[in-house]
């Protein structure tokens, strides 16, 4: 494959794609907090025949509409493979293919053709990218309808067809039902405020805004039909609706940040670009022929920044709709940064080299470092590479000319990610996952048995136990589902075990295991010649 040969087509992305994710999708367990939940809800979908409305533990799960856990049954139906970490992370993969192949389209369209391969390999190379297409969580599929239905919309714009914005308003739809109105929202506005920023108001004149909000929003609603019409769960639409939209909006759910909040997290999300674009951004101002380019970038990923800034929840993924616009700008301005003298992009060149080195250093560093929970090979090989990739970014470095600096630099770091991806994550997996805890649960709970959760959702505790899950929140509820099942496991984070009423003594073996940061006490109970209290004792304390 030539990183440079203008036009990438599919083959090409999905080779690229292939080697950059690959390794982690086909070794990676799936990890807590989002994956676990995914893949559990998905089996549980799948299990239950709860195909309208998704359900956890047997109660409906309004968080996001269902469309990710539809792909993710498709995908597993399609190919005969259970859920799981493949099926799981298939919809994101495939999103991030569009993604790059739009990506690569619009700089061709906009820049040149030249321009189109160092748009996509900006693109893939940015840790926020990178990061969120290889994690099955609904932000990557999102970005693939959003960026394919901005890229439709330009399109039509340059080349009339009726089935351009036809398509482009159906992925809104899409985009509604993988992750709410902000599958609407982002695209419409960015692409609204991408031509009013470059003066092409006038190119926004189509009839398709009169019929293409109503046909998006003819996918989400005749879902929410179908949920009414067959019987909602009591509470289901009201959380769907107002709960996770306006609620969560306000910041009422959490997540609350200031307005500022993207602009260290986006600083740190896009590197190693963070270091170009303000050298790229000059070098597109200073040729006349891209300043209207420069506009319209600036107009789309200054849209995405401000809706996100004004919402009071606040999180770094939402604004992944604007990383395909920096990788635009960045990638047009490459061949004037690889060669250019003016301070910026001096400087942007200079701070490539000392991240490689520290990086490569510091990876290399760890990997000797005594203690380390993983195999410290691991650390050496992505530390190498950037390492390498560091030394071949010294202007003295031999058989290298300085007109492909960003494309060593890229692809440098795409090695690096793949090795991470390929080696370090399937060395975390047991650090990440309840390891003790699905062994004894598939050795000694029946299959049909539930895993009892106290006090938590615990998704990645049924999911790795393979067991459905039901939660218990109070001592009453725990000692009523044990003398149901008899026989069984429940499982308590070692915090609430620790605080367990005196009065109300706990019986059966226990276990003491950890899932990532978090520490937990499994009980295997067995009451079969014994029996639990009615209630608690008046002296105990809840």
């Amino acid at each position: 494959m030539n990183p440079v040969a203008p036009r990438p087509v599919f083959w090409h992305l999905l080779l690229l794609a292939s080697l950059l994710w690959g390794g982690e999708i086909l070794r990676r367990d799936c990890w807590e907090p989002d994956e676990a939940r995914v893949a559990y809800i998905a089996r549980e979908m799948a299990r239950d025949g709860h195909w309208l409305v998704p359900h956890r533990h047997g109660e409906f799960y309004a968080h996001k509409p269902p469309l990710l856990y539809w792909l993710i049954n498709l995908f597993s139906f399609s190919t005969g493979l259970p859920i799981g970490r493949l099926t799981v992370r298939l919809p994101g993969f495939f999103a991030g293919l569009l993604t790059l192949w739009a990506t690569g389209r619009l700089a061709e369209r906009w820049a040149s053709a030249k321009a189109a391969w160092p748009a996509v390999l900006t693109l893939c190379s940015t840790y926020l990218f990178w990061h969120e297409i290889g994690f099955a969580r609904p932000d990557g599929l999102l970005l693939g309808w959003t960026i394919g239905a901005l890229a439709l919309l330009f399109w039509n714009d340059d080349e009339p067809a009726f089935w351009k914005p036809v398509l482009a308003w159906l992925f809104m739809g899409l985009g509604i039902l993988t992750k709410g109105p902000v599958g609407l929202i982002v695209p419409a506005g960015a692409y609204a405020a991408a031509r009013f920023a470059a003066g092409e108001g006038r190119l926004l004149r189509k009839s398709h805004w009169i019929w293409g909000p109503p046909l998006a929003l003819a996918l989400p609603a005749t879902w929410l039909g179908l949920v009414w019409w067959t019987g909602a769960p009591e509470g289901y639409l009201r959380e769907l609706l107002i709960g996770q939209n306006l609620e969560r909006a306000a910041g009422e759910l959490g997540h609350r940040q200031p307005f500022y909040y993207y602009l260290p997290s986006a600083a740190a999300d896009l590197l190693p670009w963070t270091l170009v674009l303000p050298a790229a951004a000059l070098a597109l101002f200073r040729n006349p022929a891209h300043r209207p380019l420069l506009r319209r970038l600036a107009g789309w990923f200054g849209f995405v920044w401000f809706f996100f800034s004004l919402l009071a929840s606040k999180r770094n993924v939402y604004i992944l709709g604007a990383f395909p616009a920096a990788a635009i700008l960045v990638g047009t301005a490459w061949s004037d940064l690889d060669s250019a003298d003016f301070l910026a992009a001096r400087f942007a060149r200079a701070a490539f080299r000392i991240l490689f080195l520290a990086a490569g250093a510091g990876l290399l560093a760890a990997g000797f470092w005594p203690g380390l929970p993983i195999a410290p090979w691991t650390l050496r090989i992505p530390g190498l590479i950037a390492l390498l990739g560091g030394i071949a970014l010294l202007p003295e470095a031999p058989g290298f000319h300085r007109a492909s600096f960003y494309r060593r630099a890229a692809l440098a770091w795409l090695a690096a990610e793949a090795a991470v991806g390929l080696f370090v994550y399937p060395a975390v997996n047991p650090l990440k996952t309840p390891v003790a805890l699905a062994e004894a649960v598939r050795e000694r709970l029946p299959a049909d048995r539930p895993l009892l959760l106290y006090a938590m959702n615990g998704e990645i505790l049924a999911s790795h136990s393979n067991r459905r899950g039901e939660r218990v929140d109070t001592p009453d509820e725990l000692f009523a589902a044990m003398r149901r099942e008899r026989r069984g496991f429940a499982v308590f984070s070692k915090r609430a075990f620790d605080a367990w009423p005196a009065g109300a003594p706990l019986t059966g073996a226990t276990g003491n295991f950890r899932s990532g940061s978090k520490r937990y006490v499994w009980l295997e109970f067995d009451l079969t010649h014994s029996e639990l209290p009615d209630g608690l004792p008046s002296g105990a304390s809840k």
